[in-house]
């Protein structure tokens, strides 16, 4: 019987053509997680809207953040595999560590029959979504349950619904914002996370406590997993890591999509309010993403910064995200040790 952890991640296009887009949108808008209305309405635009128009402009975006080995994300996650492995070889304790991906190989079902064949009897499920989301975490969780529930031994499972309150990882973004940010060069940092449509937030409040302000200033029982809570919560625990004063930096929203109203602020129209109010040097951070990837490098890193640049700003400055920070790779060996099922014990 074994030990294993399962790193969990949503995936990425194999290649950066229409037809790898292709493939990989035709996982991703179908699950009702993500798009969450009824089934003919997905079809519809999935089908009639994203592959054939939404495929093939994508595509060119991807091809400019192309890495020579892959894509980023699938790149750093492979990295992040190997040297979480290599962590736990030196250590002494046998634990078999590997990826999943919900939309792109190795998709997760693959992943866990795998598993079932090395007879894996504890498992850890440790997503790569620091904040939990219905859209990522919970979608992702709900195929591996499926799979699970296939096998014929079922293991002791242990699910990780979160990382944004664990110490390692707000350690590791503490380390990497200062190795790579030049503070007396910038007016203002933002703390941008990927938005999700404000109705997503509603469903999900059983308590009826959410109102997308003051309500999350601190985390409850009542908002426990709310996400725009944890995105607040996440940008405070790494500012009182790095001992910043309040004022020095702000939360904001991207990567909207359709005419429903998301989170908010949104972050273009963040980003031209500092503007008017004189914050010309601008540095982003992205804690809702461990590796770097299109939202990052590109829908920031290029539109956003350029759209900065072409309104007055002086300088726009993208912090990397964790990547392959050998800090970030040990604090995920810490995790995952201070979670790992220990069997019948547990």
């Amino acid at each position: 019987m074994a030990k294993a952890i399962l790193l969990l991640n949503l995936g990425t296009p194999a290649e950066p053509t229409p037809k790898g887009l292709r493939k990989f949108y035709k996982y991703f808008f179908s699950d009702p997680y993500v798009f969450d209305f009824n089934a003919i309405g997905r079809w519809i635009l999935r089908n009639l809207i994203i592959l054939p128009f939404r495929a093939p402009r994508v595509a060119k975006d991807y091809a400019s953040i192309w890495m020579e080995e892959g894509s980023p994300l699938k790149v750093y996650a492979d990295r992040m595999q190997h040297s979480v492995q290599e962590l736990f070889d030196q250590s002494g304790e046998e634990v078999i560590v590997v990826n999943g991906m919900a939309y792109s190989e190795p998709f997760i079902w693959d992943v866990m029959q795998e598993l079932e064949r090395r007879k894996v009897s504890d498992l850890l499920v440790l997503p790569m979504f620091p904040q939990y989301s219905t859209a990522t975490t919970a979608s992702a969780f709900n195929q591996v349950e499926i799979a699970v529930a296939k096998w014929q031994e079922k293991p002791n499972l242990v699910f990780i619904n979160d990382l944004f309150q664990e110490p390692a990882f707000i350690r590791a973004w503490s380390i990497v914002i200062t190795k790579y940010l030049q503070q007396d060069q910038i007016d203002h940092v933002v703390f941008s996370y990927h938005g999700v449509p404000e109705k997503t937030i509603k469903k999900s409040d059983k308590e009826n406590v959410c109102q997308f302000g003051d309500c999350c200033n601190s985390i409850t029982s009542a908002n426990r997993y709310c996400y725009r809570a944890q995105c607040v919560q996440t940008t405070e625990a790494i500012v009182r890591a790095l001992g910043w004063d309040e004022g020095r930096y702000s939360v904001a929203f991207q990567s909207r999509f359709g005419p429903l109203p998301w989170l908010q602020p949104y972050l273009d129209e963040h980003l031209k309010a500092l503007l008017d109010n004189g914050k010309k040097r601008i540095a982003v951070v992205s804690p809702s993403f461990i590796s770097d990837c299109l939202e990052t490098l590109f829908e920031i890193g290029k539109e956003y910064r350029e759209e900065f640049i072409e309104a007055g700003g002086e300088s726009f400055e993208l912090v990397p995200n964790l990547n392959d920070e050998q800090a970030w790779f040990n604090s995920v060996f810490e995790i995952a040790s201070a979670y790992l099922p220990q069997g019948a014990t547990n």
